[in-house]
């Protein structure tokens, strides 16, 4: 365990430990990967904590059940579909911590949903702005102050690579443009989130985890693979569980507002600047997606 890790996991451990009441903890994406990191680091930590886990794999799920604390929970649901997330939303009753980790690598184009949004932007933007918006009534409520994570790339986002004529991606998709509008518009969004009078006892934070030994390489095609199988192999990259605590670091570091954080857990400085109408128009593009259907 490298120092950053031992430093993060320490004050991981003194401030969950402290939550009075414990939190109430949905994780998205929980049951592999980071998102299963992190349900179980939250647990060891604080075994009182009240967590929740989203994600379409029961036997994932089940497997980690019993070391999620006294009363864990599991809610299936397709979160590529913003009508399953919007049914799932509405049986939970409390949140404090918001963990936002679903996602998918592939080499593959579009992919609608039968909604008929791209795949991956479903996955990595739209839905979890969703989750974002039906919980924004329960998250107002924690007594702690309530903290939201997006785990996805808080560095590469961009503004000017964003196609404003065309922000769905609908005449214009490619997987580079896919992956720079779900990082760049999330980067747009948490200030926009954060700077509605309504939340300001909220955090926003979108983290990097960088690269991480989690299974979601083995369904790249063999030949993309193959390279990321060598590097594992040879050390390289961190273990979902240092990972977990770096990004738990790095949303307990955003005091208020909203924040950018490294696979360290640490402040992003050299960011690309972001202008009020830029927040506004990605705001009232995701509005328009996420209200349609």
């Amino acid at each position: 365990m490298c120092a950053a890790v031992r430093v993060a996991t320490a004050s991981n451990a003194r401030i969950l430990s402290s939550l009075k009441p414990p939190p109430n903890v949905v994780v998205v994406g929980g049951t592999s990967g980071i998102g299963r990191a992190i349900a179980l680091s939250v647990a060891r930590h604080c075994p009182s904590a009240d967590i929740t886990i989203i994600g379409r794999n029961e036997s994932a799920a089940n497997s980690i059940l019993s070391q999620l604390g006294s009363s864990p929970k599991f809610l299936r649901a397709d979160v590529s579909l913003l009508s399953e997330i919007r049914d799932v939303t509405k049986k939970i009753n409390k949140v404090d911590i918001l963990i936002l980790t679903q996602g998918i690598l592939t080499m593959a184009g579009r992919t609608p949903t039968k909604e008929n949004i791209d795949n991956k932007l479903a996955l990595h933007y739209y839905g979890r702005v969703l989750f974002v918006q039906e919980l924004l009534p329960l998250l107002r409520l924690s007594s702690n102050g309530s903290k939201v994570l997006f785990v996805l790339d808080s560095v590469n986002g961009n503004p000017s690579k964003i196609n404003w004529n065309d922000m769905a991606l609908e005449n214009s998709y490619s997987l580079s443009s896919a992956a720079q509008h779900a990082t760049s518009f999330t980067d747009h969004v948490i200030q926009y989130f954060a700077l509605q009078p309504e939340n300001r006892n909220i955090t926003f934070t979108h983290a990097l985890p960088g690269f991480v030994r989690t299974p979601i390489i083995d369904n790249l095609p063999f030949w993309a693979r193959l390279p990321l199988k060598c590097s594992v192999a040879f050390g390289l990259g961190v273990s979902p569980e240092d990972c977990a605590e770096l990004m738990i670091y790095g949303m307990f570091g955003t005091e208020k507002g909203y924040r950018y954080v490294d696979d360290k857990g640490e402040t992003v400085n050299k960011k690309h600047p972001i202008q009020e109408d830029m927040v506004t128009k990605v705001w009232e593009h995701t509005s328009r997606m996420i209200s349609s259907n």
